[in-house]
């Protein structure tokens, strides 16, 4: 458990000599704001007869922690169903150089307060809180930082031992620091091919390969040039190929907005003692200016400190990012891991980075916008309770709190309400894939382990870990809680972003389409179909959708669509004024549904930029057709806290709770 930040990868020589180590006041340690319970009750008031204090925290008395603070966090760790060592640390009642240095003084025993180097091989034993150390200073050979039980076990240890024991103490912090450091060459590469190790067919570097690339992309351009040939046969055919399979999309979009998407899942909530640890991971780069309201947000979280185990993964080049979360760290139990040099430099690879380091059962991911409801874990924890364990995943609804802005976002706010209020929740209801929003999934960390977590190389690492996951069998749903998050007020930003999005989709279509008999195989003929209908929808609307347009425009105008000749003919001019008409009321009917459910009328006459917005998605399309083949890794970063951000109305089938509210400027 660390309260502390897991710095920079530096190395140094550690000091393991008891007598070298600087006395601490205690007392000046322990938090100024206590609990109304720790504080002492009346003369007068009859107490029951106290229980003993557990063993992992009684010695801390001949150290000067008062009684009171240590029953407390006793109480508190019953409650919880933690121990107390745990409930002590992550309330903030004592500090945690001084509860390891006071263990160290109880075990007589050496305390190790500085950047330490362990062996190699002991990643194995992370995971038990000890390590060998890479150079046996003064006797010394283990690092131990115990949690728990573990503690017990070490004063055990410690009394068996004849003469001076042979291991020192150290904080969590110091100790996940060394640990991480010991191999990083091994962590970078485990952690870029982690899924790899599991599937290398359905990973992007395997199959992004120059020839299925130059495949796709020929049959794409056969395509286009055979719709616009000057041989009627020709043109026609490659028209009714596009008419079908666009058809698919609008079917499935339509099919999506008819079905009951509401989401049944009012379970009871589960007590404290029985929540599991809850891994919350945030991946971070050039994001200095948003740790004040990423701290904030986390310390809303209602559910117990102790069972808490937030992440920020960090680059090693970024320090403002590493000097804001200090300055502002949040009050929860938190650790800063800083991930080492390797390619790619992807939000996918950090998330690896961070999984080995994982205590919760559960995991969730968020961005530094995020602005989630505070009940959130807690009620994906009563619904994975709840659910058969082939349910892996619960995304939450994705909330746009700028809309207001200008019509750009006030577009996003609307397509993010058509996409996680209606067409994600249709899907659901139908039991077909999702394609998961790339923040608020909570998953079960079981079945992460054995899909091998994310793509390192995929750049929209969301919609391929649903697939993944739904290709291993495993369930994904929604659940009805809120995320409030940042859409880009600048039309660069925008484009930058969606360029982004359009190339990890197509990156996905090719790992996942590329063996069609598999996917078949895996999914079944509805869900594959959908999945198929969802990339034509995804991506190829954008990329071919002017083109079609202007094929269509031209033959209402001067062509044979309103005066067909042949009965090829007429199916073709049928199925392609069915397509206009559908595709409009696919492309209206989500949004305008998603206006409703989230109340965002007041905000229709961005509508009327909708040609502009669709404008965008194509440019943003065919740049990352380009980016496809001149940088296919390449993560392109959207800027955050740019903006004044503020909810502008409760969820209305949510939790039923008022979201974060935040009127910071641009900092």
């Amino acid at each position: 458990m660390s309260m502390a930040s897991v710095d920079s990868f530096s190395s140094a020589s550690p000091s393991l000599n008891r007598e070298d180590t600087r006395p601490v006041d205690r007392r000046r340690a322990l938090s100024t704001e206590l609990p109304a319970s720790v504080q002492r009750r009346p003369a007068s008031a009859k107490v029951p007869a106290p229980r003993a204090l557990p063993v992992e925290i009684s010695f801390l008395i001949a150290d000067g922690v008062p009684e009171e603070v240590l029953r407390y966090a006793a109480e508190t760790a019953r409650r919880q169903g933690v121990s107390a060592d745990a409930a002590l640390l992550a309330e903030g009642l004592v500090r945690e150089d001084v509860y390891y240095r006071s263990l160290a003084d109880h075990l007589n025993v050496a305390f190790v307060d500085e950047p330490v180097e362990v062996a190699p091989a002991s990643v194995v034993t992370a995971r038990l809180g000890y390590a060998r150390l890479r150079d046996a200073a003064c006797g010394v050979q283990w690092l131990f930082a115990p949690v728990g039980a573990e503690i017990f076990r070490l004063m055990s240890a410690a009394r068996n031992a004849g003469g001076r024991p042979l291991f020192a103490v150290t904080t969590r912090t110091r100790f996940i620091e060394a640990v991480r450091r010991a191999a990083p060459k091994d962590v970078a590469h485990v952690a870029a091919h982690s899924a790899e190790f599991v599937d290398r067919a359905l990973c992007v570097r395997g199959s992004l390969r120059r020839a299925p690339l130059a495949l796709a992309t020929g049959a794409l351009a056969a395509l286009i040039a055979s719709l616009f040939a000057p041989v009627k046969a020709v043109a026609l055919a490659a028209a009714l190929l596009l008419a079908v399979a666009f058809l698919s999309s609008v079917f499935l979009r339509l099919a999506a907005c008819a079905a009951r998407g509401d989401i049944h899942d009012r379970v009871s909530s589960i007590r404290d003692a029985q929540l599991p640890v809850y891994t919350v991971v945030i991946a971070l780069y050039k994001e200095a200016s948003v740790a004040r309201q990423l701290a904030r947000a986390i310390d809303r979280f209602d559910y117990p400190r102790a069972k808490l185990d937030v992440k920020f993964v960090i680059e090693q080049d970024d320090e403002a990012t590493a000097a804001a979360l200090r300055a502002h760290a949040p009050r929860a139990p938190h650790e800063i891991v800083v991930c080492p040099e390797g390619e790619p430099r992807t939000k996918p690879r950090a998330l690896n980075i961070a999984m080995p380091l994982a205590r919760g059962s559960l995991v969730c991911v968020f961005d530094a916008e995020d602005l989630p409801d505070a009940r959130q874990l807690r009620r994906a924890a009563a619904l994975f309770a709840h659910l058969p364990s082939d349910v892996a995943c619960l995304q939450a609804s994705l909330v746009i709190d700028n809309g207001a802005l200008n019509w750009m976002t006030s577009l996003f706010a609307m397509e993010y309400a058509a996409l996680f209020d209606v067409f994600n929740k249709g899907l659901a209801a139908l039991g077909l894939p999702l394609f998961l929003g790339g923040t608020s999934n909570h998953f079960r960390m079981e079945a992460l382990r054995e899909i091998g977590y994310w793509d390192a190389f995929n750049v929209t690492e969301d919609a391929d870990l649903g697939l993944r996951l739904t290709r291993a069998g495993y369930g994904v749903r929604t659940f009805s809680s809120d995320t409030y998050e940042e859409a880009p007020a600048v039309f660069r930003a925008l484009v930058k972003q969606r360029t982004r999005w359009f190339k990890g989709w197509m990156q996905t279509a090719i790992v996942h389409c590329r063996h069609p008999l598999r996917l078949l195989a895996d999914l079944g003929p509805r869900r594959a179909g959908a999945v198929c209908a969802m990339f034509v929808g995804g991506f190829l609307g954008p990329l071919l959708g002017p083109l079609l347009a202007a094929r269509l425009f031209y033959d209402a105008a001067f062509g044979a669509l309103f005066e067909p000749q042949t009965g090829f003919e007429i199916i073709c001019s049928t199925l392609w004024c069915f397509l206009a008409i559908s595709g409009a009321v696919a492309m209206l009917w989500p949004l305008i549904l998603g206006m409703y459910r989230r109340k965002l009328t007041a905000q229709w006459r961005a509508l009327l930029c909708l040609p502009l917005w669709l404008a965008m998605l194509s440019i943003a399309a065919w740049r990352a057709l380009f980016e496809l083949w001149s940088r296919p890794f390449h993560w392109e970063k959207t800027e955050h806290g740019l903006t004044m951000r503020g909810a502008l109305h409760p969820a209305p089938f949510g939790s039923g709770e008022e979201p974060l509210l935040e009127q910071e400027p641009r900092a």
